[in-house]
């Protein structure tokens, strides 16, 4: 859901929260919420007769048999004869629970009662013409049992990236309670919101290490409004980015976690678990089905999030280091279109005039091969590397300047919020 947003970004992921309204913005995670969903009959269709007098009863087939004799297959013959009804059958009952079980039963009873509805509605910051009425939907998982509710941050914004003015978080008991923000982070799109309740509530458990590729994936959120909707699937794939995301460093969505868990709108912010239960991930974004794509969902890693997730309760707010220039992945049709030294790497669209890079020495049409021992291939593969280090911290950079390769030292700086 970039935010809540009504429209999908054509061949682009799009968040999952929902909105009943729709929106222009994409946040490239973001972007998608369904304003209607119609439901109608497809292969079955449902009759309802009236009248104390109707005579019901299912088809009955005829085949001939190899002997020549007919053959009746009767299902279930229903008969009003004098005001009594019978019925026969061949059915028959067994105890609940004689199915094969499913690794989503335990993932449901012991992660559910920590993955909460949101509800957000006010007006929103601005507006071609004003301020109009705002609602949308998302989802959340309690990280602490006095009230601290992890979520995304397009969940509790606006189209526009404002703070919404109303928050409603409805406990998986049905109890409904308001909610405020603690703080955002754009950057990773995780927020941390809050609400009072005279009991603990059931915080969750969230991993400390990354899942692997192939194990049970479980989707717990609110789908639609579906509140605690359970999805099964896989963890299909690691370290996956969301191109094009705004910011000096490139997208900011990165090493994020795939499943094929359906995630729709109104998923965003809610619990990806693992098949004990535990938190893998946050929920954040899917691949629109209309670019082909068939469950293609991704989830912030549970480790980036408890990291922000701490810093924001403890501070107010996430700090990212940032080594200041807007990134380009290199391709061979680039290094073709402007003649470059290589064919794959980072190359250095802007050094940020007083930032980090520029301080350093770093110029524009510099091609990043690595930082430290980190290989550039991909523009957000720049953000990856410096994302868990501290604003104060040295990073090498080794770069090819006009065919020439040459190691720069960089101190990182702290990333300013409107970057």
């Amino acid at each position: 859901m970039s935010h809540s947003s009504a429209e999908p970004v054509e061949g682009s992921p799009v968040g999952a929260a929902r909105s009943t309204k729709r929106t222009l913005i994409k946040i490239a995670v973001a972007a998608f919420v369904v304003a209607l969903v119609a439901v109608g009959p497809g292969a079955c269709t449902f009759e309802f007769g009236e009248g104390s007098g109707a005579t019901e009863s299912t088809s009955t087939q005829s085949t001939s048999g190899s002997s020549g004799q007919t053959i009746t297959t009767e299902e279930e013959a229903t008969s009003t004869t004098s005001g009594a009804t019978s019925t026969t059958g061949s059915g028959s009952v067994v105890e609940t629970g004689d199915g094969l079980a499913s690794p989503a039963q335990t993932a449901s009873t012991v992660l559910g009662p920590s993955v909460v509805n949101i509800k957000v509605s006010g007006l929103t910051s601005q507006g071609p013409f004003g301020r109009q009425p705002f609602e949308a939907e998302g989802s959340g998982v309690i990280y602490t049992a006095g009230g601290m509710i992890i979520t995304n941050n397009h969940v509790v914004t606006d189209y526009y990236g404002d703070l919404v003015s109303e928050i409603e978080v409805t406990l998986a008991t049905g109890e409904k309670l308001p909610a405020t923000v603690v703080g955002t982070d754009p950057l990773t799109d995780l927020a941390i919101i809050r609400v009072s309740s005279d009991f603990a509530l059931p915080e969750a458990t969230f991993v400390s290490e990354p899942p692997k590729v192939g194990e049970y994936a479980v989707a717990i959120g609110s789908p639609l409004g579906y509140e605690n909707s359970v999805t099964l699937g896989i963890v299909s794939g690691l370290d996956r980015s969301i191109e094009r995301v705004g910011g000096d460093e490139g997208t900011a969505l990165s090493n994020l976690i795939q499943t094929d868990a359906p995630i729709s709108p109104g998923n965003s912010g809610g619990a990806l678990g693992n098949a004990s239960g535990q938190v893998i991930g946050i929920n954040v974004a899917y691949e629109s089905p209309s670019s082909g794509a068939v469950n293609i969902g991704f989830a912030i890693p549970s480790v980036v999030v408890t990291k922000v997730a701490d810093e924001i309760i403890t501070t107010g707010r996430a700090t990212h280091a940032q080594i200041g220039i807007r990134p380009w992945t290199v391709t061979s049709e680039l290094q073709r279109q402007y003649k470059l030294a290589r064919s794959s790497g980072v190359l250095v669209y802007q050094a940020i005039a007083g930032g980090p890079a520029a301080k350093a020495g770093i110029q524009q049409g510099d091609i990043i091969i690595k930082v430290d021992d980190r290989e550039m291939v991909a523009a957000s593969d720049l953000l990856i590397a410096v994302r868990d280090r501290k604003p104060g911290d040295k990073v090498d950079v080794t770069l090819d300047r006009n065919g020439q390769e040459m190691i720069i030292s960089v101190i990182l700086e702290e990333r300013l919020p409107d970057r």
